[in-house]
């Protein structure tokens, strides 16, 4: 019976590969679940703040106007007001008004846990809400 020696080891590279494969594929679950966790989150939160905002209406607009219009100074304060009492850490948000409509948008840098073992330290989210203002039952779209 002949042995082959120069196949020696080669089964030991398979697992090497095999086992970093299974890795890499291990952190894509992790820190992917993370990620679409965080996205949620901050959609989530950021609807939320841009229906705070969206509830500020300008009282000037309400009395005789056929259009309401926002309060954009309290529109952002109270937005910006709600992200903070959500307690969420953000890296950046922002907050918009044009008109009738609230724009927030939140970002943030989620750290990753394996796929730091593949030089990936962090994934960059970003989610954003939009909130109308609307009085009554029978508005009209602009």
């Amino acid at each position: 019976m002949r042995t082959r020696t120069h196949e020696r080891g080669s089964t030991s590279v398979f697992a090497v590969i095999v086992a970093a494969v299974l890795m890499a594929l291990a952190g894509l679950c992790i820190d992917g679940g993370k990620v679409l966790n965080a996205r949620a989150t901050l959609t989530d939160t950021a609807e939320q703040a841009a229906r705070a905002g969206a509830q500020e209406i300008s009282v000037g607009s309400m009395r005789g106007a056929t259009r309401i219009s926002l309060d954009t100074a309290a529109a952002r304060t109270s937005a910006a007001r709600h992200l903070t009492a959500s307690g969420i850490s953000v890296d950046s948000f922002t907050v918009a008004t044009t008109g009738q409509e609230v724009v927030v948008t939140l970002e943030e840098d989620v750290p990753t846990t394996m796929l730091r073992i593949v030089g990936v330290d962090s994934v960059h989210v970003s989610a954003t809400g939009n909130a109308r203002a609307a009085v009554g039952i029978n508005q009209e779209e602009s």
